[in-house]
């Protein structure tokens, strides 16, 4: 199995997700931290949309991470349940994942970000806290069947929605008790030793706390 390289921005979901089904199925990398001029240089080179991350592997570049997603599934061990039942269900959340909680979280965030907080625009981050936890009821019904959302063991989905909620609790967004399937799916992957190693440094002491 080659070496990949992934040109990549720590707390960005999209580098995040990849960086997790890497670590899930052990697969050796090299990342490439975006900042670095070099890095930079080639990154500007590769990313005809100036986006993140980038993988290399050998002569091809993926610059999206969904397809890159889809890649690593079908090259390499994990990420995708055995029946295609399952396998939908997995593509099923991760669209859900961006397409709902995303979006949702990514209103908080962004306003967040780079700002003191009497700065903050509060209606749009109400709304974005409320599109949010209007995307839980859905989840926390999958998985009250279910440890993981499409089968025993982390998948795609997992992958993808993991980074959601962590950056949701990083800016202050819990999941209320009321969704105690989702808090308990959630402290499964904290402790998970490849969510762990995958995330941002800083991410790490608060993800260790809930284990």
């Amino acid at each position: 199995m080659s070496r990949l390289k992934l040109i990549d921005k720590p707390e960005c979901p999209f580098c995040w997700r990849v960086r997790i089904a890497l670590a899930l199925q052990g697969r050796p990398e090299d990342s490439l931290d975006r900042s670095d001029p070099e890095v930079l240089a080639l990154w500007q080179v590769l990313s005809p949309n100036r986006t993140v991350p980038v993988l290399i592997d050998d002569d091809l570049v993926l610059t999206d991470s969904g397809p890159m997603l889809e890649y690593l599934a079908e090259t390499g061990p994990a990420l995708l349940p055995g029946s295609p039942h399952q396998r939908a269900e997995a593509r099923s959340w991760m669209v859900y994942g961006d397409n709902v909680l995303g979006r949702s979280i990514r209103e908080v965030v962004f306003e967040k970000r780079d700002k003191s907080e009497h700065e903050w625009n509060q209606s749009r981050i109400r709304e974005g806290v409320r599109g949010f936890m209007d995307g839980l009821p859905a989840l926390e019904a999958a998985l009250d069947r279910e440890p993981f959302l499409a089968g025993t063991q982390p998948t795609l989905a997992e992958c993808v929605l993991f980074p959601r909620f962590a950056l949701a609790l990083a800016n202050d967004v819990e999941v209320p008790e009321e969704f105690p399937f989702i808090r308990q799916w959630f402290g499964r992957m904290a402790a998970h030793p490849a969510f762990v190693s995958a995330s941002p440094e800083r991410f790490r002491n608060f993800l260790f706390d809930l284990t």
